[in-house]
């Protein structure tokens, strides 16, 4: 049986703000994905400006945020904020949604393709994906620094006492997601979108994987103490996780159909040809 470190969740202070792990960690995050997908970007078969990754960057970010939290207030906790509505509006209390701000992400990319047209709305998903796994993984580490979202009560040698969970030993849930949603979809992704793939084919993957992981990571993760078990034996995670593991070979299927086939953009068409004359 294990002890919960000692860490304190404050990073440092900054004059008269105090900057806390799990905000440093979302920001360390956001900056790695960028520098990531603007390297990547210069890669024929993406053909990506680096100012075009930043806009996209700010869309999705906003997209999360917002889903995220809609996503929370309608699948999580929805009577406490129908009572309190104002409270929906306090994100720093906490209470987002992974699902709510994937959907959040799809509208801000489908924003970002009607206003940027060299580059299309499956593309751009694509393009985006394989760097989620890098804002999920830090965003679990930052949980378990914050003593929550911890596991179900174990007594496996690697279990563990969280001082919010009660003197009972527990798994160390965040952990479990931070090697599934992070480390591991991060490197099934990264190989497989280095090469071009039909459009469609690497969202469809990260639906499929993320949808498995999650599920999985569920059955040692605590309940949410406000729902507990939905339906029978699974929780609202693995609820929401279901249609993502059906929906994922559907849409890698039909993309080497080619049933997302569409128009190439200009920059998309550039990269096809600079890309078949490379090869």
């Amino acid at each position: 049986m294990l002890h919960f470190p000692d860490i304190n969740t404050v990073g440092f202070p900054l004059g008269p703000i105090t900057i806390h792990w799990y905000g440093l960690l979302e920001i360390i995050s956001f900056v790695i994905a960028t520098l990531w997908l603007i390297r990547r970007g210069k890669m024929p078969h993406w053909h990506w400006r680096k100012e075009q990754v930043v806009d996209l960057e700010f869309y999705v970010a906003v997209g999360a945020i917002l889903g995220g939290r809609v996503g929370y207030i309608i699948w999580y906790n929805l009577p406490y904020y129908l009572s309190q509505p104002v409270k929906m509006l306090y994100i720093w209390d906490g209470g987002m949604s992974f699902h709510g701000g994937l959907l959040g992400v799809v509208l801000a990319c489908w924003a970002f393709a009607r206003s940027h047209k060299d580059h299309s709305f499956l593309p751009t998903l694509d393009f985006i994906a394989p760097a989620v796994p890098i804002g999920l993984g830090l965003g679990r580490l930052a949980n378990f620094i914050n003593d929550q979202l911890f596991g179900r009560v174990s007594h496996l040698p690697w279990a563990m006492v969280f001082p919010a969970g009660g003197p009972q030993p527990r798994q160390p849930s965040q952990i479990y997601e931070f090697l599934l949603e992070g480390v591991l979809l991060f490197l099934i992704l990264a190989i497989y979108s280095r090469k071009p793939r039909p459009a469609g084919a690497i969202g469809g993957m990260f639906v499929l994987f993320y949808g498995i992981f999650r599920f999985v990571a569920e059955f040692a993760r605590q309940p949410d103490i406000q729902l507990g078990f939905v339906f029978g034996p699974f929780t609202m995670g693995q609820v929401l996780s279901v249609p993502m593991i059906i929906l994922g070979p559907v849409i890698i299927w039909w993309a080497y159909k080619g049933g997302f086939a569409e128009s190439p953009s200009p920059a998309e068409s550039t990269a096809s040809i600079k890309t078949v004359r490379e090869h």
